[in-house]
């Protein structure tokens, strides 16, 4: 039964992403271009202007961080918003293994997809700038993955509000942006920043990318920081998902829009 739902999930998402190529491709073209205005814009006020690790380098791993949490959140709570909107949302949950399972299933697939669009976004980035960066795969995949779930969990957090409140896709674009204040707050005045969501993995990232640090040669302080974030924030944004989904089927919200 978790076999034929897994592959159903990853069948019907590659069918999606196949059927909707153009959007793929616009998406990294969209996303090259609009880090090209912010990078030469910085540049041409001054690195200073912005504390994303201190320097113009701490840009990249910034802006990085900010398109895996993007396609981390919106995977989960688009999708909850849509099926609400189109009805299906109510058959989805009949599923034997539950709407959560769908949704994960279908998040591990989307997750392959984004690493494979943020690194041709990446490559962009690195052949226009001509910054050098370290691209150890292995040491780049465990900081992904983190932050991948973290922003998950930040999805079901947001797709427990869309069941309940359905049409919510004005307060996405809020937590969009909101995101980037979190890569603002410099941790030498605001200690406790970095244990805030997704702040660790682009400190992380940077020391990976830029420095050229192996992952397990990274602080086993910020490793815990990390790992604990992770798993914390994922929790969290399950429970909350749990929760609106309870409120929502008590107010028979899933069958109407």
């Amino acid at each position: 039964m978790w076999l034929i739902a897994l592959k159903a999930s990853w069948r019907q998402t590659l069918t999606l992403q196949i059927r909707y190529l153009f959007n793929f491709f616009t998406s990294i073209i969209t996303m090259s271009i609009v880090f090209l205005l912010i990078f030469h814009g910085v540049k041409a006020v001054g690195a200073g202007a912005l504390d994303l690790g201190g320097t113009l380098e701490g840009l990249f791993t910034g802006y990085i961080i900010w398109m895996i949490v993007l396609t981390g959140y919106q995977d989960l709570a688009y999708n909850a918003a849509n099926e609400a909107q189109t009805g299906t949302l109510e058959q989805l949950y009949l599923s034997p293994v539950g709407y959560k399972w769908l949704a994960f299933f279908s998040g591990s697939f989307n997750a392959l997809m984004s690493l494979a669009q943020i690194s041709v976004i990446t490559a962009v980035m690195v052949l226009t700038t001509g910054q050098k960066l370290h691209l150890d795969i292995f040491s780049i995949l465990p900081v992904f993955f983190g932050v991948y779930i973290q922003a998950y969990g930040l999805g079901f957090i947001l797709g427990g509000l869309a069941l309940i409140f359905k049409r919510i896709q004005s307060f996405f674009q809020v937590v969009t942006f909101g995101v980037i204040g979190l890569f603002m707050i410099p941790w030498s005045k605001y200690p406790w920043a970095k244990y805030l969501p997704f702040t660790m993995g682009q400190h992380l990232l940077q020391e990976i990318m830029m420095e050229g640090m192996k992952f397990t040669q990274a602080p086993k302080g910020d490793l815990a920081v990390f790992a604990v974030a992770t798993i914390a924030y994922f929790l969290a944004g399950l429970g909350v998902f749990s929760m609106a989904e309870t409120k929502a089927k008590a107010m028979g919200l899933l069958g109407q829009y």
